[in-house]
């Protein structure tokens, strides 16, 4: 099956059908997305600030990682939900859409770089976190605000 023929049975099917046909399901697929992208925004934002020594100083490396383990997740299972469910709405609009292909891969790269500077500076025992760990973060924070940003573009294109 090509990717264009899997999003044709998507828009088809009962759930792709469904979220059409509501008055307002869209509208609230939509806001539970941009509510965990705000919660995950935020403990991304936190987590960044952290590791590069700009808040909660004495805070040891990885520890406010931990800490917004599950928030992290959480926000991050509900956008991939209801990113799916807002794309079954209309998969053959995305198809062909560079900004919605952009946004993809900058999700990709922000989730990458994400488990890998938690993973570096995460059992760092150094009163700081590794420069590259601190990269790393500030990386894939730049990469879900570029993501961000290419969702609201897509809707322009």
């Amino acid at each position: 099956m090509t990717l264009l023929q899997a999003c044709e049975w998507l828009g088809s099917s009962w759930i792709g059908t469904l979220i059409r046909n509501s008055k307002w399901g869209f509208a609230l697929i939509e806001m539970v997305h941009l509510l965990a992208l705000a919660l995950l925004g935020s403990t991304l934002l936190v987590s960044t600030l952290q590791s590069l020594g700009i808040i909660f100083k004495g805070t040891a490396p990885g520890a406010l990682f931990r800490d917004l383990r599950r928030a992290r997740i959480a926000s991050l299972a509900a956008m991939i939900v209801s990113g799916i469910l807002l794309f079954a709405d209309g998969p053959l609009r995305y198809y062909g859409n560079a900004a919605f292909r952009v946004k993809l891969l900058l999700i990709g790269g922000a989730a990458l770089t994400g488990a890998l500077s938690h993973y570096m500076g995460y059992g760092s025992t150094q009163r700081e976190w590794p420069v590259w760990a601190k990269a790393a973060t500030l990386l894939s924070l730049t990469l879900w605000l570029g993501a961000g940003v290419a969702g609201r573009v897509v809707g322009v294109l």
